[in-house]
């Protein structure tokens, strides 16, 4: 993915240094080559954040919701989401330091996966 966005923005960049370059007749070499490599800079950061934008949205977008039951003996339990629904709770998604406090009516911000068994409640954490 890397490679490509690289591949991408230098094919870029030099077809909009060129059309620089032939709209300004007579420009230097050097100018040439500063505005090729600041086009290719300014066109591999775009399509780097196009690619992994929605990976880093997805890593900082986090939702929050009640405990409406958990059993630690068990390991699992169900939450319920602020913009309504419930989902699946188990122990391993539960941050080590949260995992005695959580209890009945707790508030916790938390990410959702979709697993084989359905969107399932993932870094949970007491709020």
């Amino acid at each position: 993915m890397l490679f490509r966005s690289l591949v991408t923005s230098a094919i870029f960049a030099a077809i909009y240094a060129f059309v620089f370059a032939s709209l300004v007749p007579g420009i230097a070499q050097n100018i040439w080559l500063i505005s090729f490599a600041l086009l290719w800079s300014l066109a591999f950061l775009s399509i780097l954040g196009f690619v992994y934008g929605r990976r880093l949205k997805k890593a900082f977008k986090g939702e929050t919701g009640t405990i409406k039951w958990f059993d630690p003996s068990k390991g699992y339990g169900f939450l319920i989401r602020d913009n309504g629904g419930d989902l699946f709770v188990h122990l391993r998604s539960v941050k080590p330091e949260d995992r005695r406090k959580l209890r009945e009516n707790t508030r916790v911000k938390f990410t959702v996966e979709e697993t084989e068994k359905g969107p399932q409640a993932e870094n949970i954490k007491i709020i």
